[in-house]
């Protein structure tokens, strides 16, 4: 007999949480708003049927999220091109949110462009 432990609500508040800091943070970075609320339109990153995630799937999803989230923070403050080993952990972090269902039909070369509005924002806060 297999024992699977059942994922907790505030484990699913803290995905829930990482993913709307991938929208309302990380992604206005690289894309227009526009862009963005279609991508809410299409549930992108929704979660299917996420109180069926074991522990272990919850841990492996919130593992995925916050690398992601880690890489294109690195990519917003270094401002160019990341190596081969981050376009690798990128994409493994990408398969693995497909795994369960989650759909980001993102690669890192996608987040290459980072925004006007962006820009002129950091300007203006240096400025200050």
């Amino acid at each position: 007999m297999k024992v699977v432990t059942a994922s907790t609500p505030d484990q699913h508040d803290y995905i829930t949480d990482l993913i709307q800091d991938l929208y309302q943070r990380v992604f206005p970075v690289f894309f227009s708003e526009e862009y963005i609320k279609k991508l809410r339109e299409f549930k992108l990153l929704e979660i299917p049927e996420i109180n069926d995630l074991s522990l272990m799937e919850t841990m492996e999803v919130t593992a995925a999220f916050q690398t992601i989230i880690s890489i294109l923070d690195t990519l917003i403050q270094s401002g160019c091109p990341l190596g081969f080993d981050y376009v690798q952990k990128f994409t493994r972090n990408t398969t693995l949110l497909e795994k369960y269902g989650i759909d980001f039909p993102f690669h890192l070369n996608d987040f290459m462009n980072i925004t006007d509005t962006y820009i002129n924002t950091e300007e203006k806060r240096h400025l200050m």
